[in-house]
Formats: C-alpha cells, sequence, structure tokens
C-alpha cells in the first residue's frame, strides 16, 4: 500500500488495526525471547500502539518508526508523556520523551544508527501490512538494519487471500521461510485459529483466520 493510503486512515479515523488494549500475544511470548529487560527495542509501523507501553514497562527503551505525524502525536498526547521533535535535514524528525523515540516518516529512510544496537524487534501488524510485491522490500530492510543476534517476534495472519482483501494480508509460514530464512533463524512459537477479525473480513464471509508467532534470530 502507498503511503498516502495509510496517511488518509490516519486522517480520517479509520485504524481498525489499533488496540484499545495490549496485544495478549506479546504478553504471553515476549520472554521467549529471552532478551535482557534494558535493551532497546525497535517497532516498525508502529502508529500508537499501547503495545510500546508495555515494553517500556519491562524496561526496554522503545524506537520505532511510523509514517503518520498524527499517530506520533498521539501516542505522546494519549498517555501523557512530555516529548521534543528534532528535527533533522538528513534524516527523520525524531520524537524523543520517557524512553521512547519515533522517528516520523517513511520505514525505509530509517537506518541502523538510528535505531542504535537494538537486540529485540516486535512486529505485530508490520509485515502483514504489505502486499505480496512490497512484503520483500520490507524484510529486507528491517534485516539490514537490526543488528546480528537480534530477536524478532513476529505476528502474522494466514488465511485464504482470495476470500477478503487485504490488509491485513495474509502472510503463511512458507513466506516467513521466504523472507526471513536466508539471513535468519526461524522458530514458530504459535499457530491457532482466532475468530477476532477485522469487520470487513466479516462482511466478506471470513468469521475465522490462522495467527501465526514467530521468533526470529537475524544470523547474518
Amino acid at each position: 500500500m502507498k503511503n498516502e493510503f495509510w496517511l488518509e486512515r490516519w486522517r480520517t479515523g479509520q485504524i481498525g488495526w489499533h488496540q484499545a488494549e495490549v496485544n495478549p500475544l506479546l504478553v504471553k511470548h515476549w520472554p521467549q525471547l529471552e532478551l535482557p529487560e534494558d535493551c532497546p527495542v525497535f517497532v516498525p509501523l508502529c502508529g500508537k500502539t499501547l503495545d510500546m507501553i508495555w515494553l517500556r514497562r519491562r524496561g526496554h527503551p522503545v524506537y520505532g518508526v511510523e509514517i503518520a505525524e498524527a499517530a506520533v502525536r498521539g501516542f505522546f498526547d494519549e498517555n501523557g508523556i512530555r516529548f521534543e521533535v528534532a528535527e533533522n535535514r538528513e534524516g527523520l524528525p525524531r520524537f524523543s520523551g520517557g524512553g521512547y523515540r519515533i522517528y516520523c516518516g517513511d520505514y525505509l529512510e530509517i537506518s541502523a544508527p538510528q535505531i542504535g544496537a537494538t537486540q529485540g524487534t516486535y512486529d505485530r501488524g508490520a509485515l502483514i501490512a504489505f502486499p505480496p510485491d512490497k512484503r520483500p522490500i520490507y524484510a529486507d530492510h528491517v534485516q539490514r538494519v537490526i543488528p546480528d543476534g537480534g530477536e524478532t517476534l513476529l505476528i502474522t495472519l494466514d488465511y485464504d487471500q482470495a476470500r477478503a482483501p487485504g490488509p491485513p494480508f495474509s502472510v503463511p509460514e512458507e513466506e516467513v521461510q521466504a523472507l526471513y530464512g536466508e539471513r535468519c533463524r526461524i522458530r514458530r512459537l504459535d499457530y491457532f485459529e482466532t475468530d477476532l477479525v477485522p469487520p470487513h473480513f466479516k462482511e466478506a464471509g471470513l468469521a475465522t483466520v490462522m495467527e501465526g508467532i514467530y521468533r526470529i534470530t537475524k544470523e547474518h
């Protein structure tokens, strides 16, 4: 999807992917990454997710990137976090405060120095936000900016794409292997059926989908 699509969704408040509570799959599976509680965590396409609050309360400095400034400001304002904005002609504007650092702009412009040695990455809705032709570009860039040895918790959906349009898109396990397998070690942590689906899925007659959770360790 083009950036204009997501910007328009934020402008009009059509943000059905935003959850009002912390994702229980994060709470359940994050400890399996066995990361130090004070290590930085990268959250691509972070929106204003409350999952960042949960990660910070566990001691992690949180670094995010998000295209919509409304989402970035909304995260800080709605959670009562004071922040400062640093404009950078050579990079993305940086919103910082309370142990959070969120860059506002296209995820392809984020660089390894900006997110530092982030040992952890949390991807709940980034990979599944992209159509098939864009997912290799996204996955390649993420693997370029995170350090060797870094751990990622990836959450995906798996369903018959012909029955309902994305986003969120279907990303089956074989595609996860294709996108990450050359540079990473992949372990599936869970795979189960859920009826927590977007309204347009239900309208299309798709009442349930499969949800996949993976631990991805970058090796080179």
